[in-house]
C-alpha cells in the first residue's frame, strides 16, 4: 500500500506534465478533452481525438493599441498583455498579439502582420504555427469561420507572408489570386484520400496517403485565379490573366 501511494505521488505529476502545450487567440492552453475544460475549447489546434481541444481561459473582449483581445491573466497570455483595458484585478489585462507596424515576431508581413497565430497539428502530429486565410484571400470566404478541421482555411505564418506578397504582385498585373486549400490536418486529409478511393466525394481528385501530404507541412497551396474552372500550366485567360513569368518566379517560388 505505501509502495502504491509512492507510486502515485511520484508519477502524478509526471502525467499531468506530459500534456500537449498550445495557443489560441494569443492565450496559452493545454490540449485536453472539452469535458475538462473550464474555459473554452478550441478545436483543430491539437493532435489526438476529435474531444481533445486547445482549453484556453474565458475572457471578455477587449481593444488595446488598435488592437483586439481578450481579458485575461498577464501569466497566460501568450502575446502582449496591455494594462488598462480590462476591469478586475491588476494582473487581468488585455491581450493582443505581438505584432509590431511592420510584421511580427512570428515572420508575419504585409497584409498579415498582426494576424493571430494559432497552433495546429499536421503531419505526424508536429505543431505549425498558422494563420487564417482572410476571406478576401479564400476561393469561398465563407469556410473563414469554420474550423480547421472541418475546412483548410489557414496556412503556416511563412506561407501567408510569402502569398501576400504574391497576391499583390499579381493584382498589379490583374490577376487575382485566392486560395481555395491551404494548410490540411491529417483527418482533412483522410477526407480527401477516402474521396480518392471511393470516388464518393470531391470528384474523386487525386490526394495523397494521410500523413504524406505537402499541406500537411505547410509546403502546398491549392489556388485559383480569376479566369474561370481551368487546369494546365498555361489557361486560356485571354492574355492579361495569365501571370507574368517573373511573379511566377520572383514569388511563387518562395514557398512552393
Amino acid at each position: 500500500m505505501i509502495l502504491a501511494v509512492a507510486y502515485l505521488l511520484v508519477f502524478g505529476p509526471v502525467i499531468a506534465l506530459a500534456q500537449t502545450a498550445c495557443t489560441a487567440q494569443n492565450a496559452k492552453g493545454t490540449c485536453i478533452s472539452t469535458a475538462s475544460c473550464t474555459g473554452r475549447s478550441v478545436a483543430g489546434l491539437c493532435p489526438g481525438a476529435a474531444d481533445v481541444q486547445c482549453c484556453i481561459p474565458q475572457g471578455s473582449a477587449c481593444t488595446a493599441n488598435g488592437r483586439s483581445g481578450i481579458c485575461i491573466s498577464t501569466t497566460s497570455c501568450a502575446g502582449t498583455p496591455v494594462a488598462g483595458a480590462c476591469p478586475g484585478a491588476a494582473n487581468i489585462q488585455c491581450c493582443v498579439d505581438s505584432a509590431g507596424s511592420s510584421g511580427s515576431s512570428a515572420g508575419l508581413c504585409g497584409g498579415y502582420a498582426g494576424a493571430t497565430v494559432s497552433s495546429i497539428a499536421g503531419n505526424n502530429n508536429v505543431m505549425y504555427s498558422v494563420v487564417k486565410i482572410k476571406p478576401e484571400h479564400l476561393s469561398n470566404p465563407a469556410i473563414y469561420s469554420n474550423s480547421p478541421t472541418a475546412s483548410d482555411n489557414t496556412m503556416t505564418t511563412s506561407t501567408a507572408c510569402a502569398f501576400d506578397k504574391m497576391a499583390v504582385a499579381a493584382k498589379q498585373a490583374g490577376v487575382t489570386i485566392t486560395v481555395a486549400s491551404g494548410f490540411r490536418t491529417v483527418a482533412r486529409q483522410e477526407y480527401f484520400w477516402n474521396c480518392y478511393q471511393t470516388k464518393a466525394c470531391n470528384n474523386g481528385n487525386l490526394a495523397a496517403r494521410p500523413g504524406t501530404s505537402n499541406h500537411g507541412r505547410g509546403a502546398a497551396l491549392d489556388l485559383n485565379t480569376d479566369c474561370g474552372s481551368q487546369s494546365g500550366a498555361t489557361p486560356n485567360c485571354g492574355g492579361s490573366r495569365v501571370l507574368p513569368e517573373q511573379i511566377i518566379k520572383s514569388q511563387l517560388g518562395r514557398f512552393l
